[in-house]
């Protein structure tokens, strides 16, 4: 089950814990913000290790500082954050339907706005929302106010995590929380060419992923005879920031490096042929329908049991179907 880590009250994360927040390069320390979730990957509590009142913490969407490349690992004070363990079932996401601005002033027209007051959200992206205002009234009718799990770092200055938004250019989606994601085996470089070397590609070209992230999925092309064999072309929902230039949400992944993950919700389950539906499947069979009323889930396929009965019943059903042939001759 998934953990978030919410900030109680305005801290700074740390790359150094014996050193006052002061006294860091920007590069080294990140202002969180009151409310703000972060999703974690893994937490290291015993507080004895780092001077009694701070954790070790990786977290799932590397973060960004004020200067310097983001990072997924940071120290942080213990008594300015709360443990939350798994995802609200009512977790919402906002889906751009067509490239928007996000905006600080929803009275400004985005191109009277300072850099640090917008941000340029693309076609198809998609974010997860902590809380959302959609009284479009108080927001000159056609905006909301929303407020994101993950802050949005404009082009200038800090990552915000409220933004009025334009409604006609979003889409709202719920349960969320059923969405696949990608793990990570082992610390990896996903790449925007999978023809070419790592080494090879430039900073903005490959984004390095490290061993135990967990990030959820869009869509995938897990057909790698297309990608050398051994390459998905991976789209990502929050897309993922390399140590130079812009954000990318499609990458292509090291297949042997990663783990990809579907839950199934309750109402998938009964996507199996069960007692009930083997008899149905029999019957469309014959009745010259090769398919079943609802599919079989991709994680019922990972099963080999469920393989060897699937192969069972296709190979029952067509001789079956012959043998009914023949009698009715």
């Amino acid at each position: 089950m998934a953990i978030i880590l919410r900030v109680t009250t305005n801290t700074t994360f740390k790359q150094d814990w014996q050193q006052q927040s002061s006294n860091l390069a920007p590069q080294d320390k990140y202002a969180a913000t009151a409310g703000q979730q972060l999703r974690v990957t893994s937490i290291d509590r015993n507080t004895q290790k780092y001077g009694g009142d701070n954790w070790l913490v990786t977290f799932e969407q590397p973060l960004k500082p004020n200067q310097g490349t983001a990072k997924s690992t940071w120290y942080v004070y213990a008594p300015h954050v709360q443990e939350l363990s798994g995802v609200p079932s009512n977790s919402i996401t906002l889906r751009t339907r067509t490239s928007t601005t996000f905006k600080q002033d929803w009275q400004q027209q985005s191109s009277n706005l300072a850099l640090q007051d917008k941000y340029f959200a693309q076609v198809g992206q998609q974010f997860r929302v902590s809380s959302i205002d959609r009284n479009a009234s108080r927001y000159g009718g056609d905006h909301w106010k929303v407020t994101f799990v993950q802050p949005l770092q404009p082009n200038q200055g800090q990552a915000k995590s409220t933004w009025y938004v334009y409604a006609p250019d979003v889409q709202l989606f719920s349960n969320v929380s059923t969405s696949p994601f990608l793990r990570v085996r082992t610390s990896t470089t996903f790449k925007q060419d999978w023809q070419q070397q790592s080494s090879n590609l430039a900073l903005q070209d490959k984004y390095a992923a490290t061993a135990g992230q967990q990030l959820r999925v869009s869509s995938i092309d897990r057909n790698a005879s297309r990608y050398g064999g051994d390459h998905w072309k991976v789209t990502f929902v929050q897309p993922l920031q390399p140590n130079q230039g812009q954000a990318k949400s499609t990458w292509y992944v090291y297949v042997p490096d990663v783990i990809y993950e579907s839950p199934v919700s309750q109402s998938d389950r009964g996507t199996v042929p069960n007692q009930i539906n083997i008899i149905q499947y029999l019957r469309q069979q014959i009745q010259g329908n090769t398919s079943i009323n609802k599919p079989v889930t991709e994680m019922s396929l990972l099963s080999p049991s469920w393989i060897y009965l699937i192969c069972f019943l296709c190979t029952s059903a067509v001789r079956f179907k012959k043998f009914w042939k023949s009698q009715e001759k």
